[in-house]
């Protein structure tokens, strides 16, 4: 149920604006600007951990989970032989197909059910990048599914960089929620607040760090690092570096 949830209300998101709903917080309608904003963290968070990759990267295939409109997508695939960029709306998908050239020969775009990515090949990627997506998910057993096919696509060299909401700082986020719920939906429409931004799929879950630890063992992966956001400055989202468990 979560799943379908997941993609019926991203898919509004998407054709509501699809912009905003990628990037509420920086959207100001330059479309250009928004892929330079893609570029500029791309440089900021994931240029950083490419020498950890065993080859150089132009030689490597990536992957980016929730690629919204490919806006880190076309990036990474400036860096990377090959990049496949996954969401789970069929719109947002379509609209990365439309915005990103056709120039761009190395960059594909597909469709899933939020927890898999069956047309990836097993032990086929070397990069995994996810940026502001797992926050918005709203179970444990979906990120627990996603980790599972992260373990699963990646070489056993391979590595992942995944952003996620914790517990560290989540009181305030866990005080909105609770006033939002004493507040009716209608109000807060009435008040200019946005309809799409009341559900699980939007305000998502967080973890303890025990809790991530949990889910990467069962996943059958490792963290290898626990990095601080330095794109958000509430204390309550983090990065993980993870390695897959490979027998």
């Amino acid at each position: 149920m979560h799943n379908n949830s997941m993609k019926q209300m991203w898919n509004k998101r998407a054709e509501k604006d699809a912009f905003y709903y990628v990037e509420s917080a920086f959207w100001d309608g330059d479309v250009s600007s928004f892929f330079a904003l893609g570029e500029e963290r791309v440089r900021l968070l994931v240029d950083p951990y490419l020498s950890s990759l065993a080859v150089a990267a132009t030689k490597v295939c990536a992957l980016e989970i929730g690629c919204g409109l490919g806006r880190f997508s076309r990036s990474l695939a400036q860096r990377f032989k090959h990049v496949i960029g996954v969401d789970v709306s069929d719109e947002m998908i379509r609209q990365a197909k439309e915005l990103n050239p056709s120039t761009v020969q190395n960059l594909e775009f597909k469709v899933t059910d939020g927890s898999s990515y069956p047309f990836v090949v097993s032990n086929s990627i070397d990069f995994i990048f996810s940026y502001e997506v797992f926050q918005h998910m709203p179970s444990s057993d979906i990120i627990l599914n996603n980790f599972k096919e992260i373990n699963r696509v990646l070489k056993s060299d391979g590595i992942a960089l995944i952003h996620l909401m914790t517990n560290d700082g989540f009181l305030v986020k866990n005080a909105k929620k609770y006033i939002k719920g004493l507040v009716p939906e209608s109000i807060w429409k009435a008040l200019g607040f946005s309809p799409f931004k009341f559900d699980a799929t939007w305000t998502g879950i967080s973890l303890s760090r025990n809790q991530i630890s949990i889910i990467c063992d069962e996943a059958g992966l490792t963290i290898t690092q626990y990095i601080d956001d330095p794109t958000h400055g509430s204390g309550d989202r983090i990065f993980l570096l993870l390695k897959p468990i490979k027998s």
